[in-house]
């Protein structure tokens, strides 16, 4: 029996988010091959084993419990072994664990940091490397290497906390103007993100986002249908994509997933997409050369937009995709064939053959 850490919780905003992940991740987990070790990050970064009811993770409650304090050692290789311990009755003991699966979202887990920490102590994992989860969780660095690679991005621009007031209007000209959108440059999902159309929104945006973030990203808004490619695999040992989805909005003007008492309140996702077959190509190869430009491996959801003239242009790549039930990394693997079973079944054996 393969052990499985899930990795759930950590310091960001998404940390709910991350809980209603990890409870699905449990859930489709296939028990005739793995083990689930349940690895919970308090809200101070604080790592657990939590060996109670998996049904208290979706609610936090296993915060609540006992649960042992885990330690990370350094070390890699025979001489020199890393890994988990445990602390039990006062005393460390080796937790036994074969692979790790991050289900962390934003800042302090789908931005290297726990990658890092992982390969330092000689833990595989699953999911994008430090390079690569870095790169896609910063906005600038990521529109950056998708246009060196030949993938049209918006306009961007990046401001720093205490940037001053002259520069900060400055950067929406170089934009092309109101609307733009502004976010936190490091930033996971729609939390901290705004559609400013006239200068009061803009300074209601930005001081939004540099709460979130000292770096702060202000793009072009890109009129257009929202987009995703769900892809696995490595550029090495080949590529999988699941369909194509589309976002309809109908609600506030961006999507809004995470809206938790009803995640669909202000949006439609169809999935294929109601796209031309051409435009439908662009799109699958668009995905692939992002993905591969930025270095992904294991698993990813790239977004990108489709104009109405037709022009495919990059938005971003979440790393660590949602998992949640409504998530729609699943659900383009689903439609495409493949249940969340199977794909989890998938990424960790892959890991494991390395």
């Amino acid at each position: 029996m393969i052990k499985v850490a899930i990795l759930f919780g950590g310091i960001s905003t998404e940390h709910d988010i991350s809980l209603k992940s990890a409870d699905n991740v449990i859930a489709q987990l296939p028990r005739d091959r793995f083990e689930p070790v349940l690895i919970g990050i308090d809200r101070d970064g604080a790592w657990f084993h939590y060996t109670g009811d998996a049904a208290d993770v979706v609610t936090g409650a296993w915060e609540e419990h006992d649960a042992n304090p885990i330690v990370l050692i350094p070390g890699r290789g025979e001489g020199a072994r890393g890994g988990m311990l445990e602390l039990v009755d006062n005393e460390f003991v080796e937790l036994d664990v074969d692979v790790a699966l991050p289900v962390l979202h934003g800042q302090g887990g789908e931005d290297g940091t726990v990658q890092g920490t992982l390969e330092a102590c000689g833990i595989p994992y699953v999911g994008c490397g430090v390079l690569a989860s870095a790169v896609c969780m910063d906005k600038d660095a990521s529109h950056r290497l998708a246009a060196a690679a030949g993938v049209r991005s918006p306009k961007c621009e990046v401001l720093w906390r205490g940037a001053s007031e002259e520069d900060c209007l400055a950067v929406v000209d170089t934009c092309g103007g109101y609307p733009v959108f502004v976010k936190p440059a490091r930033g996971g999902s729609s939390i901290g993100v705004s559609k400013a159309a006239d200068e009061a929104a803009y300074r209601e945006a930005l001081d939004a986002a540099f709460a979130l973030d000292e770096k702060v990203a202000v793009e072009e808004a890109i009129t257009g249908v929202e987009v995703g490619c769900a892809i696995m695999g490595d550029s090495i040992h080949g590529i999988k994509m699941g369909e194509v989805d589309e976002i309809v909005i109908t609600g506030d003007g961006f999507f809004r997933i995470h809206l938790e008492k009803d995640p669909g309140a202000n949006t439609e996702l169809r999935c294929p997409a109601d796209l031309p077959a051409d435009v439908m190509a662009r799109v699958r190869e668009a995905g692939r050369t992002v993905y591969e430009a930025l270095g992904c491996s294991g698993f990813a959801r790239v977004d990108l937009f489709v104009t109405p003239e037709g022009e495919v242009v990059f938005n971003e790549v979440n790393s660590t995709p949602g998992m949640t039930y409504y998530s729609r990394f699943p659900q383009m693997m689903r439609v495409a064939g493949h249940e969340l079973g199977e794909v989890l079944a998938e990424l960790i054996t892959c890991e494991l053959h390395r």
